[in-house]
């Protein structure tokens, strides 16, 4: 019993330090109330912006962008930088 607890508690720490990194930006209202039940986006350690689900799933269906520099780039479904597109 104590083997299964030892192990699920590392598994827990390993799941929350992969993450511990990413930073989430949600939308708010007018009066800057957080709306969690719509989408936000996630920033990922390597600067790519990933639109995420209310639950957290991030949906690399949407449009991504990418942080380079002090500038933002759309990119395409596989991270390629478009750089012919708007900044």
């Amino acid at each position: 019993m104590n083997f299964r607890l030892t192990l699920s508690i590392v598994f827990s720490l390993l799941v929350i330090s992969a993450h511990a990194d990413e930073k989430r930006i949600y939308q708010t209202d007018s009066i800057g109330n957080i709306q969690y039940n719509k989408p936000s986006h996630t920033i990922q350690n390597d600067g790519q912006i990933i639109q995420t689900d209310p639950i957290g799933n991030k949906q690399y269906d949407k449009q991504q962008y990418q942080i380079k520099g002090d500038r933002i780039y759309q990119t395409d479904s596989v991270g390629n930088i478009q750089y012919d597109k708007p900044q």
